[in-house]
């Protein structure tokens, strides 16, 4: 319980101490710098410039509450309903899965491959939040970008931060395992499922708990599943000269990239993300 003539480094530092049980210093550090952040409006430097300010007594209950669902082990960026991905905040909710920061990776790319073009047509298969779609229309003003989703709950998260953002995107309902595609593109882009269920055990419970599982988990006996149906639909639907660009399992790299026939496809290249690991596939149709 907070008291109520902490000052903001006081009420920062104890804060920090009640996630302490669920998240390692740093994490929590990290963690509660986004709740001040949200709560006070500071940054940083801003908690660091105004430590002695009493905290308002207001907010005590609120911060007992957040603390008291962090350590439900429910996802901070679920709690305060929003993720920051390419400097654009993006509301998130347990429809979507929270924007990962490799992911900003796979969008640069695409926008460095792009951003000399004159025209360019996009589509985002599985969007989710929308962050990959919005931050390359954002880039890429030029483009004409569409997004599909199975999930209606996804597409009204994601529509709802196109308009937050004032960008245009065309968003609709697809099934991209049993459902075809109605037009051409020059780019389309997936970060599909791709978690093998065997993989669970190594993984946080904030993600278990709360993330929506299909958006996430592939079976153990067919990992790439999405993969395989999207280089299929790629192949019609991608025009010539065109490229596919995926999110992958770290595990599969050379897998998916066999997915690419040298007859149908050329400059095959899988890259590292910053951690390291193998997250991102490349190929241009001929």
């Amino acid at each position: 319980m907070f008291s109520r003539t902490r000052t903001v480094k006081e009420s920062f530092q104890h804060f920090q101490h009640l996630i302490s049980t669920t998240y390692e210093a740093d994490e929590a550090r990290s963690i509660s710098q986004m709740v001040f952040k949200e709560i006070l409006g500071y940054n940083t430097i801003q908690l660091i410039l105004n430590e002695n300010e009493l905290m308002p007594a207001a907010l005590f209950e609120q911060l007992d509450q957040i603390a008291f669902l962090i350590n439900e082990n429910q996802p901070i960026q679920y709690i305060l309903g929003y993720e920051e991905f390419m400097g654009i905040n993006f509301k998130v909710n347990p429809a979507v899965l929270i924007p990962r920061p490799e992911t900003e990776e796979l969008v640069e790319w695409i926008i460095k491959d792009s951003k000399l073009l004159n025209h360019l047509s996009i589509l985002d298969i599985g969007t989710g939040s929308g962050c990959i779609a919005i931050s390359l229309k954002k880039n890429l003003p030029f483009a004409t970008v569409s997004a599909i989703d199975i999930s209606d709950d996804a597409l009204k998260t994601a529509s709802q931060n196109a308009k937050q953002n004032q960008i245009e995107v065309h968003f609709s309902k697809v099934d991209v395992l049993s459902q075809s595609l109605t037009s051409t593109y020059n780019v389309i882009v997936s970060n599909p499922p791709y978690v093998l269920e065997a993989e669970k055990l190594q993984m946080h419970r904030n993600v278990l708990d709360f993330e929506p599982s299909t958006a996430l988990f592939v079976p153990d006996t067919d990992p790439l599943l999405f993969y395989k149906r999207i280089v299929s639909l790629a192949y019609v639907h991608l025009n010539s000269g065109g490229c596919l660009y995926f999110e992958i399992n770290e595990s599969f790299a050379e897998q998916t990239l066999d997915l690419f026939p040298d007859s149908d496809w050329f400059e095959k290249e899988s890259r590292k993300d910053f951690r390291g690991k193998d997250r991102f596939v490349k190929a241009r149709k001929r």
